[in-house]
């Protein structure tokens, strides 16, 4: 896992677990493709060169077969009803595939996309059901599956995932989706962007705890949209939007140095490279640290000396060096900080924007809207009937969403709102909450 041959690196370039770079253009983002790109890796599907014109083609001269000679002006109905409009990525969360063909596929999307990829950890599911589909729509969805099958299959690359608890939520979660396919439909633009916030944001919480295993969910405030948030709210304040800022602020140059002491191919977390650390990697962690420390002061992007410590305490060696590629990027004692700053606003305003309001002198909040509440709702009752509404605030809690008891009361007037509550009795514990799906 460690390098054989450590030697620091002219720049602080990654590539592993987050699409993180230092320039404002590397966070334009197509959502479109990133979820094609997305529907390739979960579904399992090779990315096509052809286009969906082609796809076209294939489908016309199916329903020419079938089609009797005195209705072959009938294709021309199918043709708009389906090749005109976005109704062809209605029949099949599958069919959203045609978004992120191979030539189309830009490379900040792909990027993005790959960080999906360690999300998944290899996980797929099987082709979604066809039950609801008129027939057209099943001819439609038969002819795609041959068009697919006929193409040379690519197995996507397993990437590593830095969560494994957020990663088997939305494994079960995706599970639970692809067998109510119009619904996935509905909202998977929703769900990507809202496992995109889940996995960055509990990825920064966790970044500074490698020394202590397997991450776990951190507490992270939000508000539901339509409340105030008061200088009175504790958890709001101190665990919500400023709490997740500063820690972003160590993303970078901590999977920078995490990157930079491990073999190219075979990048473990953070946590996990620390616990693979024995007593024969101290002495060539220590030399390296020590040349890391010397280039980078002889490149000038340190604005004072920094020391290095030899130790045989393999936590210190590694904290040292994670302070070293931080303090690259610190506003008052590196000479690197504009970079690390884009990458913050880059995930701040193109990833994670959706939970992220301004309450002008209340300043920037942790926010989630009705329809996201909904959705997730609905994934955390999943199959169940029915869910004890304290038992559905820990799965919110368990996926990294945290609410206070204002919050928490909104919420069930909101539930009650819509009428899916079953109460009990007076007490919390005997609130129920029903899905809507």
């Amino acid at each position: 896992m460690i390098k054989q041959n450590l030697i620091p690196p002219s720049n602080n370039a990654f590539s592993s677990f987050l699409p993180l770079r230092t320039k404002d253009k590397h966070y334009k983002f197509c959502w479109d493709s990133v979820l094609g790109y997305f529907v390739h890796l979960l579904y399992n599907k090779s990315l096509f060169t052809k286009d969906i014109d082609d796809f076209k083609g294939l489908c016309e001269k199916s329903f020419s077969k079938k089609l009797e000679r005195d209705d072959i002006s009938l294709w021309n109905v199918i043709d708009k009803m389906y090749f005109h409009n976005d109704e062809l990525f209605k029949i099949s969360p599958e069919l959203l595939i045609f978004k992120a063909t191979k030539e189309e596929l830009d490379t900040n999307s792909k990027k993005l996309g790959d960080m999906y990829a360690g999300l998944l950890n290899g996980f797929t599911v099987e082709s979604s059901s066809g039950v609801n589909l008129n027939f057209l729509e099943r001819e439609i969805k038969n002819e795609f599956d041959k068009f697919h099958v006929s193409g040379k299959k690519e197995l996507p690359k397993v990437a590593q995932t830095y969560l494994p608890f957020i990663s088997e939520y939305f494994k079960k979660d995706l599970q639970f989706l692809n067998e109510k396919p119009s619904y996935l439909l509905n909202n998977f633009n929703e769900v990507i962007r809202l496992y995109g916030f889940l996995y960055i944001s509990q990825m920064a919480l966790n970044i500074k705890t490698w020394a202590y295993g397997e991450p776990t969910s951190k507490p992270c405030f939000f508000i539901v949209d339509n409340e105030k948030a008061s200088e009175e709210r504790s958890q709001v304040k101190n665990y919500g939007y400023d709490q997740l800022h500063d820690y972003l602020e160590y993303l970078y140059p901590y999977l920078f140095m995490n990157e930079t002491l491990q073999e190219k191919n075979n990048v473990q977390p953070l946590w996990k490279f620390f616990e693979s650390i024995n007593d024969s990697h101290i002495d060539s962690l220590n030399q390296f640290g020590e040349a890391f420390i010397d280039d980078r002061i002889e490149r000038k992007w340190y604005n004072n000396e920094l020391n290095w410590h030899r130790s045989e305490d393999k936590k210190f060696v590694l904290n040292q060096l994670l302070d070293a590629a931080h303090m690259q990027f610190h506003k008052n004692k590196g000479r690197l900080a504009t970079y690390n700053n884009t990458a913050v606003k880059g995930m701040l305003r193109n990833i994670l924007d959706p939970f992220i309001q301004n309450r002008r002198r209340g300043g920037n909040v942790l926010a989630i809207n009705q329809d996201y509440i909904v959705l997730l709702t609905n994934l955390v009752i999943g199959e169940r009937e029915k869910l004890r509404f304290h038992e559905v605030i820990k799965e919110f809690e368990a996926r990294g969403i945290y609410f206070d008891k204002q919050s928490q009361q909104n919420l069930i007037d909101f539930y009650e709102r819509m009428g899916n509550v079953e109460r009990m009795s007076d007490s919390g514990d005997a609130v129920y909450v029903r899905p809507t799906v």
